[in-house]
């Protein structure tokens, strides 16, 4: 999820391959990555992108994701989604992808039906095994079935719907890194085969597994990503939004489809446009995102600073102190103060930081180091890292907050700040205030509203 900051697609592949040496990914393809990346960039570049990427390999290794395909992309089609997973299945991270008849399919009879999924079955081991055949793919009849309603416009299909998981032999495939492939089948009572949604499969398999991840990878929503609020919402907001919204059915039971299996335990939902090249690795491996999220846990949060946040802080306060709106911070001032810092997280990435200053014995405090990433910027995190230390100051009683500023008024008068002089300091700051050109500001804090 570079955002802005990953140039190309190209450099999240080259990512991928450079950390996974150990499992065999220097083949022709991945020597293929790494002169197109070297040359779309330079080396610091490539060095930038790859420390962004490798807390995502430790994060999802051997974690289980699960993958709802739409459709296998026709050889035609310049979609790389197929080599992209076997990318993440040599890495370490356990796939399981979830395929129905594909959306090519015009079958209307059992048999048909039967033969498009199984067509769709072969084709996607088939194309696994000429990227890499070191893959190992494993494909069985791994869900329990029991009838449906009879849909009114197909009533000699046996509808099913999903009555059980075979777990064990699951897990079994899963612990051998075999790459495991799911047809929407369900066997029923007697060994009958049962036509399954391949889209509630998943999200059934995915509840089941305890999976970290569901992505629903195909075409049907792109039109109308630009309709969201936002590309990544909580379970509530989403819940709230669609309850306002009038979508196309198959779009609503997609991102309805998102929702229930966030409600249902998994932690983060996706759903992507699997013709955009790149578009799978640039959301498992980089902090910006593509396409809709939707997580049942906090993605950005403010939370106070680790030791081993300084250097990542302190490459933060340098951008600004060259940009001459916060004072310069050295690393030892940050590992004696690193206390009264707290930062705002995007998927654990640092987007900005704040500080909080205090005194013993004084019922004042002063906010500095106020900085935000120039990628994350105009989005509202300044003003919420001042309300995070507002409420800081609440908790803690204090009757004064205090601002310095050559640049970011604007902020702390949206905060409830006014303009004061420097008189008005403490007298702990003031004593080594010599800051000419800073305006003050001040925060007069409410009693009785500790939050």
């Amino acid at each position: 999820m570079l955002s802005s900051s990953c140039n190309s697609a190209s450099s999240a592949e080259l990512t991928l391959f450079t950390a996974s040496a150990d499992n065999d990914l220097f083949s022709d393809s991945s020597n293929r990555f790494m002169n197109t990346a070297f040359e779309a960039q330079d080396k610091l570049g490539f060095a930038r992108h790859l420390r962004q990427a490798l807390p995502y390999f430790e994060e999802f290794q051997d974690q289980i994701l699960v993958f709802h395909l739409e459709a296998v992309p026709s050889p035609e089609n310049d979609s790389r989604i197929i080599e992209d997973l076997v990318l993440l299945n040599q890495a370490g991270i356990r796939i399981i992808l979830v395929h129905g008849p594909g959306s090519s399919s015009i079958q209307s009879d059992f048999d048909g039906i039967r033969q498009s999924i199984a067509a769709e079955n072969w084709e996607l081991q088939t194309r696994i095994l000429s990227i890499s055949n070191k893959v190992q793919t494993f494909s069985a009849h791994l869900i329990r079935a029991v009838p449906s309603e009879i849909h009114p416009e197909q009533p000699q299909l046996p509808q099913g719907r999903v009555s059980g998981i075979m777990l064990d032999s699951l897990h079994e495939a899963l612990k051998s890194r075999k790459l495991i492939i799911i047809p929407s089948f369900g066997i029923g009572e007697k060994g009958r085969l049962w036509l399954l949604d391949p889209w509630e499969t998943a999200i059934e398999v995915a509840s089941a597994a305890h999976a970290k991840k569901l992505v629903h990878l195909g075409t049907q929503t792109r039109d109308f990503f630009n309709s969201l609020p936002s590309s990544q919402m909580t379970t509530s907001e989403m819940r709230h939004w669609l309850e306002e919204q009038k979508l196309p059915q198959p779009v609503g039971r997609i991102w309805q489809g998102l929702l229930n299996a966030c409600e249902r335990g998994v932690e983060r939902c996706h759903d992507l446009d699997y013709e955009e090249n790149g578009a799978l690795l640039l959301e498992m491996l980089t902090p910006g995102g593509i396409g809709l999220m939707v997580t049942n846990s906090d993605y950005r949060l403010i939370r106070p600073a680790r030791i081993n946040d300084l250097q990542k802080i302190s490459d933060l306060l340098g951008e600004s102190s060259a940009e001459k709106t916060v004072v310069f911070r050295s690393l030892e001032y940050l590992r004696q103060h690193v206390d009264d810092f707290h930062l705002f997280c995007i998927d654990e990435e640092i987007a900005g930081c704040v500080e909080l200053q205090t005194m013993h014995n004084s019922s004042d405090a002063l906010i500095g180091s106020l900085a935000v990433s120039a990628s994350h910027r105009n989005q509202g995190i300044g003003r919420e890292l001042v309300e995070a230390m507002v409420r800081e100051a609440r908790k803690y009683e204090l009757k004064q907050l205090f601002a310095l500023t050559t640049s970011q008024s604007s902020i702390f008068m949206q905060c409830g700040f006014k303009e004061t002089t420097a008189e008005a300091l403490p007298d702990w700051k003031l004593k080594d205030f010599d800051y000419p050109d800073c305006r003050v500001f001040r925060y007069n804090i409410p009693r009785n509203k500790i939050d």
